[in-house]
């Protein structure tokens, strides 16, 4: 896979564009079965029309099985790591820890005024 789709938004696309192939495909391939025209013309179209959608929807499903198992090598192979903290995670929490800091000194320069003003 390459790296320009190793990122969450271009997977999320992926993912997206795959199931919607997936519904439009099979619904158009069900809708088929509702034609009530009999005769052979329209019989023959609706079996094209059947095997245009049914290929397409094999093909989607087998993007899908591929995706899934570029999926599970990045996983495995450690370039998809989902065990570890994120950097923005890491930052965040380094980051609530200042806040943290800050605001105790914070309480406590308050509390020193407060016993000040009480004497």
């Amino acid at each position: 896979m390459e790296a320009s789709m190793r990122n969450t938004a271009s997977m999320n696309k992926r993912i997206d564009r795959l199931t919607s192939t997936l519904i439009t495909q099979f619904e158009a391939a069900v809708g088929l079965l509702q034609a009530e025209e009999t005769d052979f013309n329209s019989t023959a179209k609706n079996s094209l029309q059947m095997q245009v959608h049914t290929t397409s929807l094999v093909r989607a499903a087998e993007e899908t099985l591929t995706f899934i198992h570029q999926m599970q090598e990045l996983w495995l192979f450690g370039q998809l790591d989902t065990l570890k903290k994120s950097e923005s995670e890491v930052k965040m929490e380094e980051d609530a820890k200042v806040v943290a800091q800050l605001l105790r000194r914070l309480v406590k320069a308050q509390d020193v005024e407060g016993e000040k003003e009480k004497l």
